[in-house]
């Protein structure tokens, strides 16, 4: 015989699958709105398209929008035509059956390049079936509707088994927690990391990497560096991996490697205080590593993915040293705060951090060994920076580009003045012409960000750059020693900020929200890949920076094709990858996933939300709750990190990626701001 408790049981259990069953139903909706996991396929045919340029052909569909990359097959007489998400130049001016597909357009070229008016074939678009958004409605209401009422049926019943399970078997439950938060970073970071090893192993060389490799090489060679543009931190990284190993291939594996460690690092900081929070602290960690930011960022000879794995380097350490109260961890936390401005003067926000943590110790436990175990690492450090900087360029400072980037950064806003000489005014004259009349006034009058900051990036391409704005200023000033020139550009931010405070006010407040409206936006990792492969590994491409080729060795890959490398215009688009099972996962299903969930505003919102509840908890608990403090030093490393990027440069994702795994870990671990573990 059943009894009641029996039924509510069962029932309670029929709900549970009920609620399953739609929640599945609407998740495979959603992806399949999405084309991440196609349920149907419908044909769409091509017949209204016109001539665009070249080999390509254009068309235009109503009512239906694809999404980037799109998983919709270019069909020619049946058969699938296999070289879509193809560059649109490359359409054009190579053709041979290469197509894109995004929104509602299609560019594509036939397979032999004829005409498709004239060739007799049919053309068809096979893709993602609609669904009825009624459907996807109902089926979501349904959901959330099962969901309420198992949770008000099962709720105790539940919470009971979980907590008799876990006070049983709690090393098992404890082994459990920290396999599966491990392989939450591990299993993700491979299936976005093996494709590019496995494949195309090529390296990102940009603009900026010349200057770290030749400071790199100078320290290899025995040099002492001149670090009038850059700091050490980067080069010294470089100079250590290329002792080991003579391939740049080696400095991006470390890359990759500290990555990871550095995830893995901090997890198991929060694993050791706050154990049943590290598997969402991992799914933020490896959301933010296995973006298309980051993975660029450590195949790139650039300072960001070292900077990144440093940053959360030393949380990580913190977390441990506020957890096991070590002289030793308080150490490495500071030692890693320092060398963060090591490798790029931007992080010299780690300030904020460093005065937070020591106000923290201060006042849980006043135990000077801590303090001092924290603060001595980081001065000394950074003291040793500046006294080589005295040394070597007589200038007693941490990073000796600091005005220039000021000045370049709100050039827009540089006015002559009576008291700059007379050749001073002609070069601020040349400076102010690259913005004409309207374009101030647009500046002036416009609150939209996007084009604001479009219109400042395109006024400081026509001034020429950093270049063509210090350089003028320079030679008006005679080209004397950069301590000279630095006090005077000194004088040239510090005036333009006060003839135009209200606009500069305005600029700083619109990068400060670009900054945060970043999290929309996102690299393509394979159109870089194919950049970096067409101009530095296609045989006959030159190139003046011999010594920096000579270390990478470029190769020809047989995963590549060469098909394009005679068109000089494709030079950015003649490396065409051939797409692996893992590649074409990790393009049009992780990816597209990973931008679905985590690429958007919902998360920078979410961040703010956490930031101030953490702060609320904190200063209730008198500085002593010690997960609101963790909260709240990287959120409050945020806020000082985006005010210095709003005011000294422009807001680009490079600049502003670099802390947003702090976006998903303040809202996933706002809990332990509620556990009441203490620093005495």
């Amino acid at each position: 015989m059943l009894n009641r408790g029996h039924i509510k049981v069962i029932v309670t259990a029929a709900f549970a699958v009920l609620c399953l069953v739609f929640w599945m139903l609407s998740l495979l909706m959603i992806l399949h709105d999405r084309e991440i996991i196609i349920i149907h396929w419908s044909k769409i045919p091509i017949e209204n398209f016109r001539h665009e340029a070249g080999n390509a052909w254009f068309a235009k569909f109503a009512n239906i929008s694809f999404t980037s990359p799109s998983r919709a097959v270019l069909l020619e007489n049946g058969i699938p035509l296999k070289r879509g998400n193809t560059a649109t130049d490359s359409i054009a001016y190579v053709g041979g059956g290469r197509y894109y597909v995004s929104n509602d357009e299609l560019l594509f070229s036939t397979s032999d390049n004829s005409d498709p008016a004239k060739n007799g074939r049919k053309y068809e678009l096979l893709c993602a079936g609609r669904i009825a958004r009624s459907k996807v409605l109902w089926t979501f209401y349904l959901a959330v509707l099962f969901t309420s009422i198992t949770a008000a049926m099962g709720y105790e019943y539940v919470t009971s088994v979980i907590k008799s399970i876990v006070c049983r078997y709690k090393k098992a439950v404890d082994m459990v927690v920290a396999g599966t938060s491990f392989m939450i970073i591990v299993v993700p970071f491979m299936l976005t990391r093996l494709p590019y090893f496995l494949y195309y192993p090529v390296v990102l060389i940009r603009p900026d990497s010349y200057g770290y490799f030749d400071i790199a090489m100078q320290i290899v060679s025995g040099t002492w560096p001149e670090l009038t543009l850059r700091t050490p931190g980067y080069p010294i990284f470089i100079a250590a991996v290329l002792l080991c190993s003579k391939q740049i291939n080696s400095v991006i594996f470390v890359q990759n490697l500290l990555s990871v460690l550095a995830a893995l690092t901090f997890i198991y900081g929060i694993f050791i205080s706050y154990r049943n929070m590290a598997p969402l602290a991992a799914i933020g960690m490896a959301a933010f590593i296995t973006s298309h930011a980051q993975m660029a960022a450590d195949i790139s000879v650039l300072s960001e993915s070292l900077y990144v794995s440093v940053i959360v380097f030393a949380f990580a350490f913190l977390i441990i040293a506020l957890k096991r109260r070590g002289a030793a961890w308080f150490a490495l936390s500071g030692a890693a705060l320092a060398y963060t401005v090591y490798v790029r003067p931007a992080g010299l926000f780690v300030f904020a951090v460093f005065v937070s943590v020591v106000v923290y110790i201060w006042i849980n436990g006043r135990c000077r060994k801590n303090i001092a175990a924290f603060a001595v690492p980081f001065l000394s450090m950074l003291l040793l920076l500046c006294s080589y900087n005295y040394i070597t360029l007589r200038s007693f400072e941490i990073n000796n580009f600091s005005g220039e980037v000021l000045v370049v950064a709100n050039s827009i806003f540089l006015e002559e003045d009576d008291k700059y000489p007379v050749e001073l005014n002609a070069a601020i004259r040349k400076i102010r012409a690259a913005a004409s009349i309207e374009e101030r006034a647009f500046l002036s009058s416009t609150w939209d960000k996007k084009k604001y900051n479009d219109t400042i990036s395109a006024i400081f391409a026509r001034a020429g750059s950093h270049g063509g704005i210090i350089g003028p200023i320079s030679e008006a000033l005679g080209n004397p020693p950069k301590k000279e020139v630095k006090k005077v550009l000194k004088t040239l931010f510090i005036d333009a900020v006060k003839k135009h405070p209200i606009e500069f006010m305005k600029k700083s407040f619109l990068f400060l929200l670009i900054y945060f409206d970043n999290m929309r936006g996102d690299t393509d990792i394979y159109n870089s890949i194919n950049g970096s492969y067409s101009s530095l590994y296609i045989p006959g491409q030159d190139s003046a920076q011999s010594a920096i080729i000579r270390y990478l060795a470029p190769k020809p890959l047989p995963y590549f094709t060469l098909e394009t490398a005679k068109h000089g215009a494709l030079t950015a688009y003649a490396g065409e990858y051939i797409e692996t099972g893992l590649q074409w996962f990790h393009l049009l299903i992780y990816t597209k996933l990973h931008r679905v969930i985590f690429r958007n505003l919902f998360w920078p919102a979410a961040f703010v939300i956490a930031f101030a509840a953490s702060a609320i908890c904190l200063f209730r608990s008198g500085w002593s709750n010690t997960g609101a403090f963790i909260l709240f030093t990287l959120g409050s490393a945020v806020f000082v990190h985006a005010v210095g990027v709003a005011l000294s440069t422009h807001p680009d994702l490079r600049y502003s990626y670099t802390l947003e795994f702090t976006y998903y870990l303040l809202p996933l671990l706002l809990p332990i701001c509620y556990n009441k573990r203490t620093l005495s």
